[in-house]
C-alpha cells in the first residue's frame, strides 16, 4: 500500500489543499487533577502543593487543544461519560472550540480521572489514571461519521482491535475516492482528496505495530522504542520502518534530544530540542509536539519544518502551567 499523504506531497491531487475540512481525533479524555509540588513527596508523607487544578486531559483531547490555538479545525472523537465532570469536560472543549458533535454519551459509568503530581525540582510528572470502565469508541460509532468532513484523521494506540478496523474503514474511503477519480475527470471537490491516517505509538505494546500497514504517518514514543529494545531515534526510525508501508512518514521525539522523522522518500531529518529557561510543567508535552507537527504537515509543510516546529512548541509549553498561552508561543514560532 502507497501512503496518501505521499501522494500529497508529490502532488497527485487536481487541487490544492485547504483548511475547510477538521482534523479528527479519536481517543481518550479524561479529567486531570493536577497538584505541583516542591518535590516528590516521600511514601506517608504530608507536603502542602504549589498549585492545584483540574483541567481536561487524554492524549486525543489534549492534542485537540493545541490544535484549536494553533488555528486548525478540529474535533474530538471519544465516549463521554454522562455523569459528574460532564460540564466540566464540555465547557472546556466549547472554550477551546473543538467540535465533540458526535462523541457516544454513556450513562451510568463515571469519568475516567488522573491525578498528577509534577515536581518543580525534578521537573517530573507521575500519573495514577483510574478508568471505571468507560467503554471504548467501536466500528459502529465510527460508522456514523461523515468521513468527507475531514482532511485527517488520528488515532490513540489504544482500543487496538476497534481501532485496526477504523483504519480499515477510512482506506476503504480512500480506496473508493481513488477510483472515483479514475473514472471521473471532473475536478475534485475537497470532500474527495483523501484522507491522512496517523496514529501515535506510546504504549508499550508489541499489538500497535499491526496498525503500522494503514497508516500514513507514525508517532513513535521514547517509551514505546524502549520497550523495543532500541537506544536511539535513528535505531528506532530504521526498525519501526520494516513494519511500515510504503511511503509512510515515521515520526519520533526523544525529549531533550529533540525529534528526527522518516520522510516518504528515506531522508532523515532532525531537530534539536528547546528546553525553556525553567521547568514548570511537562504534562501534555508529548501531545503538544504531536499537534504542532500534525498542524505543519496537515498544511502541506516539509517534514523538517514541522520538526522544528513542534520541537519549539513543546519545549516552550514545557515552561507554561497548562496550555493557556499556547497560542501566543505559536505565533512567534511561526514569525521566527
Amino acid at each position: 500500500m502507497i501512503s496518501s499523504f505521499y501522494e500529497k506531497i508529490l502532488g497527485t491531487s487536481s487541487i490544492a489543499e485547504s483548511n475547510q475540512q477538521k482534523i479528527l481525533c479519536v481517543g481518550l479524555t479524561c479529567l486531570d487533577i493536577v497538584q505541583t509540588c516542591k518535590q516528590y513527596p516521600a511514601e506517608d508523607s504530608d507536603q502542602r502543593s504549589v498549585e492545584y487544578r483540574w483541567q481536561r486531559g487524554g492524549n486525543a483531547s489534549n492534542t485537540c487543544t493545541v490544535l484549536s490555538q494553533l488555528g486548525s479545525s478540529c474535533e474530538f472523537f471519544g465516549t463521554l461519560s454522562a455523569e459528574e465532570h460532564l460540564n466540566f469536560l464540555r465547557n472546556d472543549m466549547q472554550k477551546n472550540n473543538i467540535d465533540f458533535s458526535h462523541c457516544p454519551m454513556v450513562e451510568n459509568i463515571g469519568c475516567p480521572t488522573s491525578t498528577v503530581i509534577l515536581s518543580l525540582s525534578s521537573g517530573s510528572r507521575t500519573i495514577l489514571h483510574h478508568n471505571p470502565n468507560l467503554p471504548e469508541l467501536t466500528l459502529k460509532n465510527f460508522e456514523q461519521l461523515h468521513l468527507g468532513n475531514y482532511s485527517w484523521i488520528h488515532f490513540e494506540g489504544r482500543n487496538l482491535s476497534e481501532v485496526l478496523s477504523m483504519m480499515q474503514c477510512v482506506e476503504n474511503f480512500n480506496s473508493m475516492l481513488h477510483h472515483n477519480q479514475d473514472t471521473d475527470s471532473k475536478e475534485m471537490d475537497i470532500s474527495e482528496v483523501p484522507i491522512t491516517i496517523s496514529v501515535e505509538l506510546e504504549r508499550p505494546k508489541q499489538e500497535l505495530l499491526d496498525l503500522l500497514p494503514y497508516v500514513d504517518v507514525a508517532f513513535i514514543s521514547k517509551d514505546f522504542a524502549q520497550s523495543r529494545g532500541y537506544d536511539n531515534m535513528s535505531e528506532t526510525l530504521k526498525n519501526i520502518s520494516e513494519d511500515a508501508k510504503s511511503g509512510a512518514t515515521l515520526i519520533c521525539a526523544w525529549a531533550d534530544r529533540g525529534a528526527m522523522a522518516r520522510t516518504p522518500d528515506n531522508i532523515t531529518v532532525q531537530s534539536p530540542a528547546f528546553p525553556p529557561q525553567k521547568v514548570v510543567d511537562t504534562l501534555g508535552a508529548g501531545d503538544t509536539f504531536n499537534a504542532a507537527v500534525l498542524h505543519f504537515l496537515n498544511e502541506a509543510k516539509l517534514e523538517f519544518e514541522a520538526m522544528t516546529f513542534g520541537c519549539q512548541v513543546a519545549g516552550a509549553k514545557v515552561g507554561l502551567t497548562g496550555y493557556n498561552k499556547l497560542g501566543e508561543i505559536f505565533k512567534n514560532a511561526l514569525k521566527s
